[in-house]
Parts: C-alpha cells; structure tokens; sequence
C-alpha cells in the first residue's frame, strides 16, 4: 500500500509537472524526506523498479534513494505571479528637484578651487523617460577671491532609466545667469562682471522616491571689464568655468 501511495504522489507530480512550461520547471524543487531524518533538496529524475527514485540533488549530487526509506516527497514552487518588489515612484505629473552640489575646479586666473552650487526647478514629467522644467539657483566659484557670485536661471529635461526603486537618471540644463556683486576695487584695479550664459549635465542614481546623488559637468560663461586707478588702462577678459559637479538632491 505504500508503495502505491509513493508511487501515485509521484506520477501525479510528473503530470503536475507537465502541465508548465519549462521556465516554471525550473522554479521547482523536490524534497524527499527520509525516515531516518534526513532531508535532500534537487530534482527527481527516475523511478526505478522497485519504487527506487533517483535524484539530483540542489549542489549536482545524483543518488538513489531506496523506497524502503522514503517517508514522503514534496514538491515545492516559486509563485511565477507573485508581485515584484513595490514600486511607487511618481512617473508622471509635477515634479520639485532640489539640488546642492561642490563646483570643483579653477578660477579664471588658474588657481585651484572648490564653490558651491544650489538649484531649484520645477517641471513636468510626461513619462519616466523625458520632463521639462525650469529653474533657478546660485553659483558661488570662489569663495574667497573676488569673482562675482552668479544666479542663473534655466531651462532642464530630465529622465529615469529604469523602473525601480534605485534608478539612474539623468538632467540637461542651459540658460543664463545674472552677476551678482558686479564691481569692486583692489590692488588698484576697478573690476566690473557681467553674466552670461551656462551649461549643465548631471547623471546619478534616484534612490527611493526622493533622494538622489549626481555628478556633472556645469560650463558657465562670464566677462570681466577692468580698469586701473592709475594710468586709465583698461581691458576685458572672458572667462568660460569649467567645473566638476558633485551633490546630492531632494524631489518632491
């Protein structure tokens, strides 16, 4: 009797079996427990006269295991519908992006130096590949030398490459930008700075719905007219930053 029990259970699994595609066979494992205690985890590939199955196991193992020690065998799947792991991201509608960052790289006189950077835009995102925007912000180069802070205004398109949680994205922006403290005077010099126009790219990674951390590269164009207090000499230098972008952001 139980020989024809085991024997059921197990013709009753091939046919199971049988009804899947292959890809849900693979999803499957058979458990064979033994009346000794043992249990072994693969794939049962033969039954032999006798009752006798044979199987591989889970590290690639073929044995034969003796009907005599079979207590029962269990055959066990994964859920091929069961639910991906949430994904709740905003794709489409109004979006918020704030963004602070470390412009590193040269003054106009090519020294090394670290500023600073804060954006703010708002825009549309039509799907989780393209949104539009605007914004604007601050661009501080220097600190601690005598170059004009910036405030730009810009125009961006923005995007998310996958559909998860932990994406990468990316952001495009160009516009312009106004100087801030136009003129000063030192070492006999009369420097007077205007704005002009700026360039931005930044690619990252999304981390959950509101977070995320980029890197870039931001072009921002600049006139200096200066004249000495001595002599009426004067002139005019462009100057073009070349920056690194490094930050982080927050989107709403």
């Amino acid at each position: 009797m139980k020989l024809f029990y085991l024997f059921f259970t197990f013709c009753l699994l091939l046919t199971c079996t049988g009804l899947f595609s292959q890809e849900s066979t693979e999803n499957c494992k058979d458990i064979v427990y033994l009346r000794s205690g043992s249990v072994f985890r693969g794939k049962i590939t033969e039954m032999k006269a006798g009752g006798d199955l044979v199987m591989t196991t889970w590290n690639g193992v073929v044995i034969t295991l003796p009907e005599t020690n079979v207590k029962r065998v269990v055959q066990r799947c994964r859920d091929r519908h069961r639910a991906p792991k949430a994904y709740d991201f905003k794709e489409k509608g109004l979006y918020n992006a704030t963004r602070l960052g470390a412009l590193i790289g040269q003054t106009f006189r090519g020294d090394n130096s670290t500023g600073f950077s804060l954006y703010h835009s708002v825009g549309w995102m039509f799907n989780r590949w393209i949104g539009a925007g605007i914004g604007g912000g601050v661009e501080i180069f220097n600190p601690n030398g005598l170059e004009a802070t910036t405030y730009p205004i810009f125009a961006e398109a923005r995007g998310y490459i996958r559909a998860r949680n932990v994406s990468p994205f990316y952001s495009v922006g160009a516009g312009w930008a106004f100087a801030g403290k136009k003129s000063n005077t030192q070492w006999g010099y009369i420097d007077h700075w205007n704005g002009g126009w700026l360039a931005k790219a930044q690619i990252g990674y999304r981390i959950g719905n509101n977070l995320t951390i980029f890197g870039g590269l931001s072009l921002q164009k600049k006139t200096l007219d200066w004249r000495t207090t001595w002599g009426g000499d004067w002139g005019q230098d462009k100057v073009l930053h070349k920056r690194l972008e490094l930050g982080f952001g927050i989107i709403l």
